[in-house]
């Protein structure tokens, strides 16, 4: 793996991670990622289990283990045993490694957007073309929230970073499926564990534009998307004027799908009137356009 590819652009909170990543051997991820497998059973992993699969000299892996606890990918706990969990750069330097190494990006650049359960930084692939990186960050509450549908590990930090990425999983596939259907997302280019690569959308969030030239033909435009994915079994369920990209060709882009249901899900036709209400009722907000939400309705389904 060639880590001199993975420039950083420009400074970002990332900034101090991207630097220690810049200094990770493979060997470095090895461990890192013995640490996340043993997170699946253990708090703090303890030292024995990590010296037991890495097979390697032990000085080396203290050696290691200490200069990623140096670096903040790794905390070390010594209360009772020895003992080591991931911090988040450490989960973020893992994703990222696998990405690179995949030659799926090379260089990371600006942040461009924070939201409750997510980070967004543009990047670029070997050959220059510009990417989105969304680095799911699940947080306590939301994590309470999924925890209510889903079981998961007893170890809260491994279980936060699984959620994590159980999130970029599901966006990814919505994605993969939208996009291979026409429907206007952005194309979807790789992920990994709790992060995404996504095509970068040049464009202004919907909720940002005060003007916006044929209004009606863009609100259309959104509700044939909403239909052409409907018709391919899936619901966005979070749709509003704040995933919306309009570009500036005044065509539009439907971003954020991490909480997609499947159309035959039990509560798929209550998210698709809550997406079409919040879409409508924006419209009519700010552009003075009024469609009815049940004629709109029976023309999707």
């Amino acid at each position: 793996m060639n880590f001199k590819l993975f420039n950083i652009l420009s400074v970002s909170p990332m900034e101090k991670t991207i630097n220690a990543f810049k200094q990770l051997e493979p060997e470095d991820f090895r461990i890192l990622a013995i640490v996340e497998r043993g997170m699946g059973k253990y708090e703090h992993v303890p030292l024995d289990y990590i010296l037991k699969i890495y097979k390697q000299h032990s000085d080396e892996a203290i050696h290691r283990l200490d200069r990623l606890h140096k670096l903040n990918l790794l905390v070390r706990w010594s209360v009772s045993y020895i003992g080591y969990r991931l911090t988040i750069p450490g989960h973020d330097c893992l994703a990222l490694g696998s990405l690179v190494s995949s030659n799926i990006i090379e260089a990371f650049g600006h942040q461009i957007g924070v939201g409750k359960e997510s980070d967004v930084y543009d990047a670029l692939t070997p050959s220059k073309d510009r990417l989105i990186i969304k680095i799911h960050r699940l947080g306590l509450t939301s994590f309470r929230q999924i925890r209510r549908l889903r079981s998961y590990a007893q170890n809260k930090i491994h279980s936060w970073f699984y959620a994590s990425s159980i999130s970029a999983e599901k966006e990814y596939e919505a994605l993969t499926i939208l996009f291979e259907a026409g429907v206007s997302v952005p194309r979807p280019r790789g992920h990994n564990r709790h992060v995404v690569v996504m095509d970068f959308v040049e464009g202004d969030e919907l909720y940002l534009i005060r003007e916006l030239p044929n209004s009606l033909r863009v609100l259309n435009e959104i509700l044939d998307n909403v239909k052409r994915a409907y018709k391919v079994g899936v619901v966005h369920s979070d749709l509003s004027e704040h995933n919306v990209i309009v570009k500036p060709d005044l065509h539009v882009v439907l971003i954020d799908w991490p909480q997609w249901v499947q159309a035959n899900s039990v509560n798929a036709s209550e998210y698709l009137r809550r997406d079409v209400y919040n879409i409508l009722h924006f419209f009519e907000r700010q552009f003075s356009i009024k469609k009815d939400l049940e004629e709109v309705l029976k023309k999707i389904g």
